[in-house]
């Protein structure tokens, strides 16, 4: 039960206070929606495992260790060797690398079959044309001016032609027969710049072309690289550790 209790005469009740909206807030609009940010996964994709390349590379470097300790071991034998025979003979009475930074002016980067290279071209020429033709001179002098990237730069024909023992009123134009010869076997192939018609020589790789003349006949039916040459090549290249030169 509600008991009222009347006012006294005069008095009334006030109205409730009105809530005040600081401005700050009454101004500030609801958060807008934002998509959500993308979280990366914490777990890295497996990377394929190959075994056969992982060994191929434990391999290589096996291999290069192994040559390393060879070359080292022959480089002592030949010293030793040296000094009980030339007991007298000093470093600097001799033409060898500098031992410090390995490296000397007037070197060439050559193959260590290139005596036998010269041999098979005189005689693949001398089956060809029925007579000697010493190409292979002018072989060794081109690999002699022989920088890097196959290229060799002939500046001086009648130069070249004199280190390859050439000399006379023909000397020249020797040159350029047996360059010709060089190029039609296929050892080497050449370009014509402005200080001759044979001044940029590309140099191919040796090996590749012997291979490709072992399997090809003269016009008489007979090897223009025979077993016996080519199995020399053989020898030597096991021999150096260049086997795979021979290979497909």
């Amino acid at each position: 039960m509600t008991t009222t209790i009347p006012l006294p005469t005069g008095l009334s009740v006030p109205p409730a206070p009105t809530p005040v909206v600081p401005a700050v807030l009454a101004s500030v609009s609801p958060p807008l929606a934002t998509a959500p940010t993308p979280v990366a996964p914490t777990t890295m994709l497996p990377v394929p495992f190959d075994a056969a390349a992982l060994a191929a590379a434990a391999l290589e470097q096996k291999n290069k260790k192994q040559t390393a300790k060879v070359n080292s071991k022959a480089k002592q034998a030949s010293i030793d060797i040296r000094k009980l025979h030339w007991p007298e003979v000093k470093d600097e009475d001799l033409w060898l690398l500098d031992a410090a930074t390995k490296k000397r002016g007037g070197f060439s980067q050559v193959p260590r079959t290139l005596g036998l290279m010269i041999n098979i071209v005189n005689n693949i020429t001398k089956r060809m044309y029925g007579k000697s033709v010493p190409a292979g001179k002018t072989y060794l002098v081109l690999w002699m001016h022989h920088f890097s990237e196959g290229l060799v730069k002939i500046h001086s024909e009648a130069d070249a032609a004199y280190e390859a023992g050439y000399d006379g009123q023909r000397n020249i134009t020797t040159f350029r027969t047996h360059m010709k010869i060089l190029q039609e076997i296929g050892f080497i192939d050449f370009r014509k710049g402005p200080k001759g018609p044979m001044q940029y020589v590309l140099m191919r790789s040796p090996y590749k072309v012997l291979k490709k003349l072992h399997a090809e006949k003269d016009k008489h039916g007979m090897q223009l690289v025979s077993n016996e040459e080519y199995a020399a090549v053989i020898e030597r290249v096991n021999d150096i550790g260049s086997r795979d030169e021979l290979e497909d």
